[in-house]
């Protein structure tokens, strides 16, 4: 018992271990939580951008791959078939947003929706060919 009462005399008085715990005395169990990243998973895109997107894209190929046969042919440079093709497929972009637009605008789809994007892409393709 006398012992036990110098060690922790010691211990309470001498400078240099006065401050030693175990690390483990305190040590508070971390938990790791997943960190969670906002991430965007709804890309709502216009559907006017989307209808221009991907009409310059079927326009612009569809005109490449018969762009193609000329270059093959010698009737057309490579050059000139791109350059043809980024115009041809800008009209059909700017004609099928256009479409998109109207449609939205003017009909709750259906039947009138088909009449109004055909008519109006239409109208545009006719009016940026001339």
């Amino acid at each position: 018992m006398e012992t036990a009462n110098i060690n922790t005399a010691m211990a309470q008085t001498d400078p240099l271990h006065q401050y030693a715990v175990p690390v483990h005395q305190y040590a508070v169990p971390v938990q790791q939580q997943p960190v969670n990243y906002p991430v965007q998973t709804d890309v709502s895109t216009s559907p006017v951008i989307a209808a221009g997107i991907f009409g310059l894209i079927v326009a612009g190929t569809g005109t490449m791959g018969a762009n193609l046969h000329k270059v093959n042919d010698g009737k057309m440079t490579m050059g000139e078939a791109m350059g043809n093709s980024l115009v041809k497929g800008a009209a059909g972009g700017v004609a099928a947003a256009s479409a998109t637009a109207a449609t939205a605008t003017f009909t709750n789809g259906g039947l009138a929706g088909l009449a109004v994007t055909l008519a109006a892409a239409t109208g545009v393709s006719y009016l940026l060919g001339k």
